[in-house]
């Protein structure tokens, strides 16, 4: 992931909070211990699909329509 757009969410443009880029070990990002629901990937423009991570925010939204 490229520094300059990793940190940032691909739907929102927002900080996602990532624990790679803070350095955090496998597993321990907030991201590793919640449910991504089928269909929240396709709201990413596929150009940034795999290479910067869905912040909390934009992931509680989709929760919340669903």
């Amino acid at each position: 992931m490229a520094a300059d757009t990793a940190g940032k969410c691909p739907i929102c443009g927002g900080d996602n909070s990532c624990g790679n880029i803070a350095g955090k070990v496998q597993g321990a990002c907030w991201c590793s211990k919640e449910y991504f629901p089928e269909g929240i990937f396709s709201t990413v423009p596929v150009d940034q699909l795999g290479k910067a991570c869905i912040c909390r925010s934009c992931l509680n939204k989709f929760k919340e329509r669903k």
